[in-house]
């Protein structure tokens, strides 16, 4: 075919473009007439006809062969081999997992350690020896004071609830503080008690003083039931 003023008849590849272009209802004007003469040259006769011959042996086979529906796992491995969900069906929730690199402790969850006074209490949520810092809940009931005291490594607090009163500032929920390492931390006093979050080197965790002082509260708490 060749394309020229007197017959617009457009090269192969280009009449392949038009051909789709016409499905769209998408020609007019010169396109539509080369495509037109294109029909009626010998090669454009011999595409039409092998496009008709394709579509009357796909009529055929879909008459004398029924389609036969796929049984449910075929489907679902087609459908995972080409990365897509099955239409109609509902994406699978994530599975829970049981450990796994997951770690929960619920509100009602843990072991709370209780501070000589008796009106501040830790949890221990994070003490990973193979990690750097160790993270508490901490909990103090209103007049409860925390008396100064120094620690070699670095500290960070998010208070979430109540008040806490150190270094001439009060801290509320939402507020935070840091002591750098080697700092002092001064003393501080919650006058309505408060819930915080306790970021703080490992070293830095009283981890022994906490339990002697727990175990002895209990043996004495027994020896005094007994009596």
């Amino acid at each position: 075919m060749s394309t020229n003023e007197t017959n617009p008849t457009p090269p192969s590849d280009h009449a392949a473009e038009l051909s789709a272009l016409t499905g769209l209802n998408a020609l007019d004007g010169t396109d539509s007439a080369a495509l037109a003469n294109c029909h009626q040259c010998p090669l454009g006769q011999a595409i039409l006809a092998s496009q008709g011959f394709d579509e009357c042996v796909a009529t055929m086979t879909a008459t004398y062969y029924p389609p036969v529906q796929p049984s449910p796992s075929l489907k679902s491995q087609i459908f995972a081999a080409i990365g897509e969900q099955e239409p109609g069906t509902e994406p699978e929730a994530p599975k829970k997992q049981e450990g796994g690199g997951y770690h929960f402790i619920g509100n009602e969850e843990g072991e709370w350690k209780t501070l000589p006074g008796g009106k501040i209490r830790l949890k221990t949520l994070s003490d990973l020896p193979e990690a750097s810092h160790t993270t508490i809940l901490l909990e103090a009931d209103p007049g409860a004071v925390f008396l100064p005291h120094a620690h070699e490594g670095m500290e960070e607090i998010v208070l979430l609830s109540g008040d806490l009163d150190t270094l001439g500032r009060r801290l509320v929920a939402g507020d935070y503080l840091r002591h750098d390492p080697n700092t002092l931390h001064a003393k501080a006093v919650s006058e309505n008690g408060c819930r915080a979050l306790l970021i703080t080197a490992r070293e830095n965790h009283p981890r022994r003083a906490i339990s002697a002082y727990n175990e002895l509260k209990n043996l004495v708490k027994g020896l005094t039931q007994k009596s």
